[in-house]
């Protein structure tokens, strides 16, 4: 059964004295939760015997020990997490007409008078509760409902997730740590940030730096933690982060999102503090003019509300608190508690069938009115979904589909939804993770020049993205997560390049120069030796150990990295190393790619497959009136041709390709192949979430089923899908468990099998990280055949299909390439069903995309999926 807490205050060590309020406050603890073992209750309440004196850890544990029997028949499982009081639904049981609302809310109320404090509080870690035991605030865990945190405790609503409960974050603390304090600034810099999850260490010490007003690209390989360190500050897991910061981290739309509400709805609700304001007015506005009964009612209602939106930020404090500030902000929250109390039995007086107001409660009721405007007022609300529509629009939503029901959406319109929310709430620390996964190119070139002309002096910025373009484009500071550090680098991705291939030279040239000087004094010292054997002059020997000397300084060098002279006295330890050691940063592993040579054809054809007068309409067009997605189009493909189709989503480029694979039948033309011998390799996205369905086949159990002839037993297929990066246990585990990325590569693996003289590369480079495209790129710059890409990613398509003005040609091979290759590296515009050629590449489709939505002009994407 259960501790209650007379038998943990009895059962307190000698000697501890509580003060009454200290006492209540920690009986409402342990009433209010169903602790499953002594160390759960004791990670929630061992902070405040250690704040009373108890410092003996081992009086403690006979303490907590002795509640063993408590537990030993077994008890409900804890509940890991907090309630929370949300502004969203704050007045959602608020009614003046209804006397049902009115009987619920008795009734409720009724079943609160058990305790004043029932709202469990949030979980400490194992880490928080040792920073908790040195007077430090405690951070809270588990916590599944992330918001925008705002310095006065409200929250704004946004896209939830689930945290993993076992993941530890924190940063360096002190008694009177400023993490709980409301400041000024929107600088974060914390110092020795670490973030573990279970035994695996994510960031070791490390220094958490956001300068207001920045934006930042955080990269590393995949798997070292970056969407870990994200969430970490999103859902409030980082303890240590300032709060005073409305932070908001992007994963997905909250699942308490109704599926009927629209999507203009969805944005416009997630600012909570308009929605509730609005609320506010609106049955002010109702309860004075049709229902002048209910005022009192409505009145005392709404102040019961925003007391428990008071209450609910003290608990915050009191929770997080410690010390000297942990009392003083508990003897508040009883005083608040006392306060939420008395209004609701204020509100729970008035009875159902209401009462005349007096002209005071008129009067009360026109200045709450009035402030409640003047507070719309203030955040512009009135504009509200004219930003909310213009949003939408620049993600990809015509007029039309802002008012459907997001249930007709798929997942990556929702996460446009959930874009759009983060941008229209301006939070000031906004937490972009991969956010151009789910976005077509001209969304992408939207959201950058958004990111870039829209944003507030004050509000700053971290993407994690692996479009180096838009990285490029957006990006003021590179954030490295590599090895458990964080290292900051000024400038764009292409200039954080630069630097670290500067940084390697400059060390290369120090330790050569070092390394010379060292070889000319040990030739000296070698020289000294021999002229002292041979003449036995011992006074040599000085000579020898003076050199020896300076020999040991040349240890390392006596430069600092921006030039400066070192000052030995200011390097710790420099009493065992007399200089700099010279490290040179090995660099991460280039990943390699092996595509197969295409198998040879007889006769060496100039075209292999062409598209001759192509039109293409879904069946019942005509009937919808929506017209041909493929109008009259013709291409041919030749050997080692480049092409990239560039468009929006649903403009028809994933239909070309699927024409050209032979997936689809045109509706008029023909598409010929130059033999049957011809292979195609097609990869596209629906080939990759077609392995999600394997529960149970590996990558090596599907490779031999599919291709039993080529690989005949286990470690045949294995070796080649290790080529492909896939190695080890991810060769045996079931497909469905495997990430993105992963399963992209095993796609990439099976199409190019056999060496098919055509890729058909349809969003190759969704999931996949930096070093995987640069991989990519180079083993299709390498590869014989004939490529055609569909990509939203403007740096893969430039590198694969837009030629180098760089590289030389001699005049001969320059004639032979131009009779072979008719249609190497062109970009294509995909626009109303027809390929418009671009001669200026990526760059035109660029500028003609800015100026369009510039002009209001974006059409044709944001259709329902």
């Amino acid at each position: 059964m259960p501790v209650s807490s007379k038998t943990f205050i009895a059962r307190l060590p000698a000697g501890v004295v509580l003060d009454d309020d200290i006492k209540e406050y920690l009986s409402s603890i342990v009433d209010g939760q169903a602790f499953s073992s002594p160390d759960s209750l004791r990670e929630e309440t061992e902070h405040f015997l250690i704040d009373a004196g108890v410092e003996d850890a081992s009086k403690l544990d006979d303490f907590y020990g002795s509640f063993a029997d408590q537990f030993s028949s077994g008890s409900p499982a804890e509940s890991t997490s907090p309630t929370h009081v949300r502004l969203d639904s704050a007045m959602g049981d608020l009614s003046i007409q209804d006397k049902s609302d009115s009987d619920k809310d008795s009734s409720a109320s009724g079943a609160s008078k058990k305790k004043p404090f029932k709202s469990k509080p949030v979980k400490m870690t194992k880490a928080a509760k040792k920073l908790a035991a040195k007077g430090s605030p405690a951070g809270s865990e588990g916590a599944t409902t992330p918001t925008a945190a705002g310095a006065d405790g409200e929250s704004v609503a946004a896209p939830t997730g689930p945290v993993n409960n076992v993941l530890e974050a924190y940063s360096q603390q002190s008694r009177f740590h400023e993490e709980t304090l409301l400041t000024l600034s929107k600088e974060v810099d914390l110092k020795n940030v670490n973030i573990t999850i279970g035994d695996r260490p994510l960031l070791k010490d490390a220094r958490l730096w956001f300068k207001s007003g920045y934006m930042y690209g955080l990269i590393g390989r995949n798997g070292t933690g970056k969407s870990t360190l994200l969430k970490a500050i999103g859902y409030g897991e980082l303890i240590g982060f300032p709060l005073n910061l409305r932070t908001l981290y992007i994963e997905q739309l909250p699942s308490e999102t109704p599926e009927e509400q629209t999507v203009v709805e969805t944005v416009l609700k997630s600012d909570t503090e308009r929605t509730l304001l609005m609320t506010e007015s609106k049955l002010l506005q109702e309860a004075m003019n049709k229902y002048p009964k209910q005022l009192v009612k409505c009145i005392k209602k709404l102040e019961w509300e925003r007391m428990k939106v008071k209450l609910a930020a003290q608990q915050k404090l009191a929770i997080r608190r410690s010390g000297k500030r942990g009392a003083e902000a508990r003897e508040l929250l009883l005083v608040v508690e006392a306060e939420e109390k008395d209004a609701r039995e204020a509100f729970e007086a008035i009875s159902i069938q209401g009462v005349e107001p007096s002209l005071e409660t008129m009067s009360l009721a026109h200045e709450m009115l009035e402030n409640v405007m003047i507070k719309l007022q203030q955040i512009d609300a009135d504009s509200a979904e004219a930003r909310a529509r213009e949003l939408l629009r620049g993600l990809g939503f015509t007029p039309a589909n802002q008012d459907l029901a997001i249930k007709n959406f798929s997942g990556g319109w929702k996460m446009r939804i959930a874009l759009a929310q983060a941008l229209f709430l301006k939070p000031d620390l906004l937490l972009l993770d991969e956010p151009t996964n789910h976005l077509d190119l001209p969304a992408i070139i939207w959201l950058q020049q958004y990111l870039l002309e829209n944003l507030s002096e004050d509000q700053t910025v971290v993407v994690v993205s692996h479009d180096r373009n838009f990285l490029n484009t957006v990006s003021q500071e590179i954030i490295r997560l590599r090895d458990h550090q964080l290292s900051y680098f000024p400038g764009n991705y292409d200039e954080y390049e630069m630097k670290m291939e500067d940084k390697a030279k400059m060390k290369d040239r120090i330790a050569s120069a070092l390394e010379k000087k060292r070889k000319h004094v040990q030739d000296s010292i070698n020289k000294q030796r021999s002229i002292m054997g041979k003449t036995g002059d011992d006074k040599r020997g000085g000579v020898i150990a003076s050199r020896q000397k300076k020999l040991l300084r040349l240890a390392g060098h006596n430069k600092l990295e921006n030039g400066k002279r070192l000052k030995q006295s200011y390097v710790s330890g420099f009493h065992l190393s007399l200089g700099i050691k010279v490290e040179r940063e090995v660099p991460e592993p280039a990943i390699t790619i092996p595509l197969p040579e295409p198998k040879e054809l007889r006769g060496n054809p100039t075209t292999l497959l062409s598209l001759n007068n192509v039109t293409f309409s879904y069946p019942g067009a005509a009937v919808r009136k929506s017209g041909p997605v493929i109008q009259n189009v013709s291409l041919a493909l030749h050997h080692s041709s480049r092409i990239a189709l560039l468009g929006p989503n649903g403009c028809g480029k994933s239909t070309l390709m699927a024409l050209l694979a032979g997936d689809a039948n045109p509706t008029q033309g023909t598409v010929e192949r130059y033999s049957s011998l011809v292979k195609i390799g097609y990869f596209s996205q629906h080939n990759v979430d077609r392995l999600e369905g394997y529960a149970t086949k590996s990558a090596m159990r599907y490779l031999m089923d599919t291709f039993p002839e080529d690989y005949k037993s286990e470690p045949m297929a294995r070796k080649y899908l290790g080529s492909f990066g896939i190695a080890g246990q991810c060769a045996v585990l079931p497909m469905s468990t495997l990430s993105g990325g992963q399963k992209s590569r095993v796609a990439l693996a099976i199409c190019v099998h056999g060496g098919p003289q055509i890729l058909l590369l349809d969003e190759i480079t969704n999931h996949l990280d930096m070093a995987t495209i640069e991989g990519l790129i180079v083993a299709l710059k390498g590869y014989t055949g004939a490529v055609v890409l569909v990509s939203h990613d403007a740096y893969f398509v430039k590198a694969v299909c837009e030629n180098d003005p760089e590289e030389d040609m001699s005049d001969e091979d320059e004639e032979d390439v131009l009779k072979a290759q008719e249609e190497v590296g062109v970009v294509y515009r995909v626009k109303n069903g027809k390929l418009v050629r671009l001669e200026g590449g990526v760059d035109e489709y660029v500028k003609m995309v800015v100026n369009e939505n510039r002009k209001g002009m974006r059409g044709g994407a944001g259709r329902p999926i």
